[in-house]
C-alpha cells in the first residue's frame, strides 16, 4: 500500500472515530469520560509540580515529560485503554500555557 493509500485509510478512518464522537450518544459519552479524566490528570498533576518542582523554572519539554508519567499512573490505576491514554496526553500537554499561568 502506498504512502497516499494509507494516508488515505487513516484519515477515513479517523474521520469515521472522530464523527462517532461527536454525533453518538455513546461517543458523546465516551468523550466526555475522557475529557473528564484529562481534567482530573491536569489536576493532580497541577498538585504535584506545586508540591514538588521549583515551578517557576518548569520548562515545556519537563511539563511533558510529568504529564505522560502522571498519565501512566492514572491509566494503570483506572485501566485506560492506550488510544485513551496517548489522547490524554495530548490534551494535558497542550494545556502548556495555562499551566504556566496557574502556576505563576
Amino acid at each position: 500500500m502506498g504512502k497516499f493509500n494509507k494516508g488515505l485509510f487513516f484519515g477515513g478512518l479517523f474521520g469515521a472515530a472522530s464523527m462517532w464522537l461527536v454525533t453518538t450518544k455513546k461517543g458523546k459519552k465516551v468523550r466526555e469520560q475522557m475529557l473528564d479524566s484529562a481534567a482530573e490528570v491536569y489536576e493532580k498533576l497541577e498538585k504535584q509540580i506545586k508540591k514538588t518542582e521549583s515551578y517557576e523554572k518548569l520548562t515545556k519539554a519537563r511539563y511533558v515529560t510529568l504529564v505522560k508519567k502522571m498519565v501512566d499512573t492514572y491509566a494503570i490505576e483506572t485501566g485506560l485503554a492506550d488510544d485513551v491514554k496517548r489522547y490524554i496526553i495530548t490534551l494535558v500537554s497542550s494545556q502548556w500555557k495555562n499551566a504556566r499561568k496557574t502556576l505563576r
